[in-house]
């Protein structure tokens, strides 16, 4: 296992700022880091007393993900949506609890073409949500919310029919 995150640590220091106030709320130490193609693909996994965070650049996207301690750190697997690997990414677990979408095509669209940094968007989504984001993952409760997280994703076409 290594903590060095080699040509991704500028990436990682940036991402670590950015959220750098829930990364101490929910005492998250970075725990592994890989990188891969030159660094312009990035794994980060941080784990907490609740639950694994993974930070993930890949395919010039950025996710960020909750997981579960089971979860394993994806050196090379695509990270998917329906947690079958035991990972939610943070948006679409935003989107389920507000019951909307929040991942707009034009959302995207400013990804893609630079008005709009991911990680700063994240940021203020996160704002008043974080604690009870890790609340779903607190160890020894029942995910009494996967059933209906599964339904979400599939009517939002994130996934599966």
């Amino acid at each position: 296992m290594s903590n060095d995150c080699g040509q991704c640590q500028s990436y990682i220091n940036y991402v670590e700022q950015e959220l750098s106030s829930y990364l101490q709320a929910g005492q998250f130490q970075r725990v592994e880091c890989d990188s891969q193609a030159d660094g312009q693909e990035c794994l980060a996994l941080y784990h907490s007393p609740t639950c694994q965070l993974l930070i993930q650049r890949t395919d010039g996207a950025d996710y960020c993900a909750l997981g579960t301690f089971e979860a394993p750190f994806l050196t090379d697997q695509v990270l998917e949506v329906d947690g079958s690997q035991g990972w939610f990414n943070l948006v679409y677990l935003l989107e389920f609890r507000a019951n909307k979408k929040i991942m707009t095509q034009r959302v995207i669209e400013q990804f893609w073409d630079g008005t709009l940094d991911y990680h700063q968007w994240l940021a203020q989504l996160l704002t008043g949500q974080f604690a009870q984001l890790l609340a779903m993952f607190e160890p020894g409760v029942p995910a009494t919310w996967l059933a209906d997280y599964i339904q979400f994703m599939q009517r939002q076409r994130y996934y599966g029919t």
